[in-house]
């Protein structure tokens, strides 16, 4: 069991300087090896922004020349201007935290003298999944954001009127990349010296798998260029001169048009609804939990489809914004409005919070430079606060950091969604 000797001061009141700065440092390294989209937003640290809350972001303008000629008396020139813009990112509060007793398993971690497993695997990686959907968020707010509506790119084109047929069209791969090249975008930072920068394109697996078996691909394997510099995170291929990144965060469960939707019959608690017994393999969840959640009507919902649950504040749409929001499949309809899932719970939910299925939407977004700023002014670190609890039983590890990502040049990538193709 956990306790001082083997911990140490780990999960005491503060953490000794120099196991402070080894566990950030283990985190940071975490989110560089494992992220796909945070690595393309530009940081911008400001620590003394953690008293203001304010991170001011300033970029100065090229000069324009005045390539008129000059005359022999024109002495004196008017002179190149430099002007600039500024956006001032507010700040927010983000984090996470693991909470286990001392006859948990996850004690084995601790026990086994493992605490750097811990942090990487469990808290690094949440951390990996936290900051890399807000980065996505702040990508997807692109203002000019444009969707494939009927074989054609419509500006500020919404999901819910993106229709079956509307599949990724290859050939708009070329035409961005003409456009962020017309734009005199520099592209993502060059992979070896002499370089002058590459668009890149993160997409779900979907989108890359309909441009592989589109009758006019001439898609490019990664292996078969890779030996020309470094590849990125998760890189997989090429077309049109654009480097494709695999993620499925960019695969918007239920996000689109609505094919069926109900709310919750009564709230849920974390570990409710999975089945006993899923796909005849495994057994999720506490044996004690309850095995189903209830809806107010369960019709039109089917074993097999994947549901989203979601906040009432978010009203009737899948938001990809909503943290609140999980998504499961339906293994069985047991009993009158009550559906059985293949993963528990692990976020409460309130009665009357929507049960959604929709079409998804696969969003790719091609990225010519960095668009989105990574403010921040506290950088994510490890917090162990002491166990307080009556029994003293209950350990906790988490994370905190004070940033922000935000949207700043959206002039450096564009946002094509569609529906992909459903085999």
């Amino acid at each position: 069991m956990a306790n001082s000797l083997t911990t140490g001061m780990l999960w005491s009141s503060t953490l000794p300087s120099w196991q402070r700065d080894y566990y950030s440092l283990l985190l940071l390294e975490t989110l560089r090896t494992k992220s796909i989209l945070v690595p393309f937003a530009l940081m911008k640290e400001d620590f003394n922004a953690a008293n203001s809350g304010v991170v001011v972001f300033t970029e100065v303008y090229d000069t324009e020349p005045n390539w008129n000629a000059l005359s022999e008396t024109d002495i004196w020139l008017r002179g190149a201007a430099l002007d600039s813009r500024t956006v001032n990112i507010q700040l927010q509060i983000h984090g996470d935290t693991l909470k286990f007793s001392d006859y948990n398993q996850i004690v084995q971690y601790v026990n086994a003298g493992n605490v750097r497993g811990l942090v990487r695997d469990k808290i690094g990686q949440n951390q990996v999944d936290y900051l890399d959907i807000l980065a996505r968020n702040a990508f997807l707010s692109h203002p000019n954001k444009n969707a494939l509506i009927g074989g054609t790119l419509t500006p500020g084109g919404s999901r819910a009127s993106i229709t079956s047929t509307d599949m990724f069209d290859p050939d708009i791969v070329e035409t961005i990349r003409v456009h962020l090249e017309e734009n005199e975008i520099p592209g993502v930072a060059g992979v070896q010296d002499g370089d002058g920068g590459v668009i890149v394109c993160a997409t779900s697996p979907r989108v890359i798998k309909d441009i592989r078996v589109d009758p006019s691909s001439k898609w490019l394997e990664v292996q078969e260029y890779a030996g020309a510099g470094r590849k990125f995170t998760n890189e997989v291929g090429m077309w049109g001169g654009v480097r494709f990144i695999r993620t499925n965060r960019l695969r918007l469960r239920n996000a689109g048009a609505a094919v069926n939707q109900d709310t919750l019959d009564g709230a849920t608690v974390v570990g409710q609804g999975a089945a006993s017994t899923v796909d005849t393999v495994y057994s999720p969840g506490q044996s004690g939990s309850t095995r189903y959640i209830t809806v107010d009507d369960d019709t039109g919902f089917a074993v097999g489809q994947y549901i989203t649950i979601h906040d009432l504040a978010s009203g009737t749409t899948v938001l990809d914004a909503d943290g609140t929001q999980e998504t499961r499949r339906i293994v069985s309809l047991p009993g009158t409005n009550q559906i059985v899932l293949d993963k528990p719970l692990l976020k409460p939910h309130g009665d009357g919070d929507y049960v959604t299925v929709a079409a998804d939407i696969h969003s790719a977004i091609f990225m010519g430079g960095p668009g989105v700023v990574y403010a921040v002014g506290e950088r994510p670190h490890p917090v162990v606060p002491p166990k307080y609890d009556d029994l003293m039983m209950v350990n906790r590890i988490g994370w905190r950091g004070f940033v922000k990502f935000q949207l700043f040049r959206p002039e450096y990538f564009e946002v094509v969604e569609v529906q992909g193709s459903t085999d």
